[in-house]
């Protein structure tokens, strides 16, 4: 039967490509986000309007050059560390769990849960327009999530067995074996706010898109761009309707687990989260009852934190409690690298960076 010999979970942000010089002219576009959601209510609200309801506290945080570069030296020790261990460890196979934000999948097809199980995946370098940010900035981001054409190799036979596996145990999961040329189309933030819910769609023009970027940063920054084989586990996190709960996430993951042990095969295998912890807007108390949670293998609690807490990207903390589910039952022990809560402007924008292993 295969074996998991390692678990792991990583924030992919793009303030991990970034210096510390360039990461207050990075924080610069949120004064211009009309969608941010502000911890606890979860509601929806623009930069300005949410900069007004935070506390003091949080208004009056240094945002000092030293204080930024102190967070990028624990962040990038954070990566080097993972970076270590899966050298060291050298699975055969790496099961990635993450998230799909405007790549691969848009209103015309959004499932909750879905495997790529074809022979290999492209990583394609990304152009990223300015925008509202500058474009050494944007340069930056788009190397940190792949500067290499590559096709890496996928786990096929795992995928396929972990398909059947979840259909004949209650998941209704979606698969595809290849990727389009082009990808593009409209997504809508549907997120809540105090009074209705957000009226918000964006439209992503056809354009050449590989590997995702939760996925392709597990390539550019752990493996060193050396092209592992892996498995990728796709969640919808971010998009109501049809995100999964909490519950939901953590017994998805604890079924992967049970079929990867269920798989006729000597490999060994990691799973690792892709995402998260808290952002666009800090919220240290999500941040900190998950990563509790872990290290307690405290599964009612993973089950049930609050829908709230996990609107917008804080939705992929959701990929770290499927990891969790996924850990429930191995013996392997949780160890948090580095927690690293950055907030980047006096409304508490920025996020809760986090690197650890279960070993």
């Amino acid at each position: 039967m295969a074996k998991i010999v390692l678990g792991a979970g990583t924030s992919h942000s793009p303030m991990l490509a970034l210096n510390a010089e360039q990461w207050p002219r990075y924080s610069q576009g949120d004064l211009k986000h009309q969608e941010l959601v502000f911890p606890p209510e979860g509601f929806a609200m623009p930069y300005d309007e949410g900069l007004q309801k935070v506390p003091t506290l949080i208004r009056e945080k240094p945002l000092t050059d030293e204080v930024f570069q102190t967070q990028v030296d624990a962040c990038q020790r954070g990566i080097a560390e993972l970076a270590k261990t899966f050298n060291e460890v050298r699975p055969d196979i790496t099961v990635i769990i993450s998230d799909d934000q405007d790549e691969w999948f848009f209103e015309d097809n959004m499932p909750t849960f879905s495997v790529f199980w074809g022979p290999s995946v492209p990583i394609r370098p990304r152009t990223l327009a300015a925008g509202f940010r500058d474009p050494d900035i944007m340069e930056s981001i788009a190397k940190g999530y792949g500067d290499i054409e590559m096709d890496v190799p996928v786990a096929s036979e795992l995928g396929r067995h972990v398909i059947e596996y979840m259909i004949d145990h209650d998941f209704d999961v979606s698969h595809f074996t290849y990727v389009k040329e082009k990808y593009g189309g409209t997504v809508a933030r549907r997120y809540p706010k105090e009074v209705g819910e957000l009226d918000s769609s964006r439209d992503t023009e056809p354009r050449d898109q590989g590997l995702p970027h939760g996925f392709a940063f597990i390539v550019k920054r752990l493996f060193d761009n050396e092209p592992r084989t892996i498995l990728p586990i796709f969640e919808n996190t971010c998009y109501p309707p049809n995100q999964p709960t909490p519950k939901r996430s953590y017994e998805f993951g604890k079924a992967v687990a049970d079929a990867i042990r269920a798989w006729d095969s000597e490999k060994t295998v990691a799973i690792i989260a892709s995402g998260g912890l808290s952002h666009f807007v800090v919220d240290e108390w999500l941040d900190t009852t998950v990563l509790d949670a872990l290290a307690k293998k405290d599964a009612e609690t993973l089950k049930t934190i609050p829908r709230n807490r996990l609107y917008s990207a804080a939705s992929e903390t959701q990929n770290w409690i499927a990891v969790g589910g996924a850990m429930q039952d191995t013996n392997l022990n949780f160890e948090l690298i580095e927690y690293v809560p950055v907030y980047r402007t006096p409304a508490g924008t920025g996020g809760g960076w986090a690197f650890a292993r279960w070993q």
